[in-house]
């Protein structure tokens, strides 16, 4: 957290499985770990309510609200996850499915660009993992006003093409996309002008 009532603290999303495993993966939940002494002491938080929550990550947006995006293990909603938290991370308050999020069971990440403008990839395709996209929201995640497809498979391609990736803020209009392409054969960095 650079800023507001949170600000030093130090927030990782994290998953886990309660007791045996469990069809479809409903021993999976999304949770973090937060420290505000700069990891000398670190503590739990709550975990997300919906089971097969897991990979997820995370980004603070204006308000001192925390939004942690997952995918859904389960596969059940080919949708990511979206979880909100207004007290740093402690608890979520609400946690849902976004619907304009369609997502194969896969990883995705998300960025803080500035202020309520936020960048969100993934593989944007509920069959497999193909067609990665750069999504922009402008408030919050809330809408995805604009979407940038970074890289995806010619037709009768077989199998994966494009799966787990990170993103790096280069400058305002400048992100940096870092992913696995040609079923998991390359790791390919793109820059994606989003202005």
């Amino acid at each position: 957290f650079n800023r507001g009532k949170y600000k030093g603290r130090i927030f990782i999303a994290a998953n886990h499985s309660t007791g045996n495993p469990q069809p479809k993966f409903a021993d999976y939940h999304a949770h973090g770990f937060y420290t505000d002494d700069h990891g000398k002491t670190f503590k739990l938080s709550a975990s997300v309510n919906i089971p097969g929550s897991n990979e997820s990550t995370a980004a603070l947006l204006p308000g001192d609200v925390l939004m942690m995006n997952s995918r859904n293990q389960q596969g059940d909603i080919r949708r990511r996850i979206v979880s909100l938290s207004e007290d740093g991370g402690t608890s979520w308050h609400t946690s849902y499915f976004d619907y304009t999020l369609p997502d194969p069971v896969n990883e995705g990440s998300i960025l803080t660009i500035k202020h309520n403008t936020i960048a969100f990839c993934n593989a944007a395709d509920t069959a497999k993992r193909d067609n990665l996209t750069l999504r922009i929201s402008k408030d919050g995640g809330q809408q995805w006003d604009k979407a940038y497809t970074v890289d995806k498979s010619t037709p009768g391609y077989e199998g994966d093409f494009t799966a787990y990736s990170d993103l790096v803020k280069i400058s305002d209009a400048i992100i940096g996309v870092l992913y696995e392409r040609n079923h998991y054969r390359e790791i390919v960095f793109k820059i994606v002008n989003i202005r």
